[in-house]
């Protein structure tokens, strides 16, 4: 099976902190780290499997190349596909206004 290399940029990783720190305020910190691992390793265990199964993103005509979109609950992981190598752009959810 073809292995993904998955980067996240410094959007994504600001987006993921910005709802760990979300989930601090609305579970607690313990619950927050939990979730926070758990969204992290979720995303790279099935980008770095299959990202070319996650449908193009809805917002594609923002982006200049293609752009897909994990769905992970109530979460939108965006991110672009070149070659063997999976760019996480940003993670929307319940947290940021959209």
């Amino acid at each position: 099976m073809r292995r993904y290399k998955v980067e996240f940029t410094d959007q994504a990783v600001a987006d993921l902190d910005a709802s760990f720190e979300w989930g601090c305020e609305a579970w607690g910190p313990e619950q927050a780290a939990e979730w926070y691992f758990e969204m992290r390793d979720r995303i790279r265990e099935q980008l770095t499997r299959s990202p070319l199964a996650c449908p193009l993103a809805p917002q594609q005509q923002l982006y200049t190349a293609e752009t897909r979109v994990l769905v992970i609950g109530r979460y939108n992981v965006l991110f672009h596909f070149d070659g063997k190598k999976v760019t996480l752009l940003h993670i929307r959810g319940p947290f940021r206004d959209r």
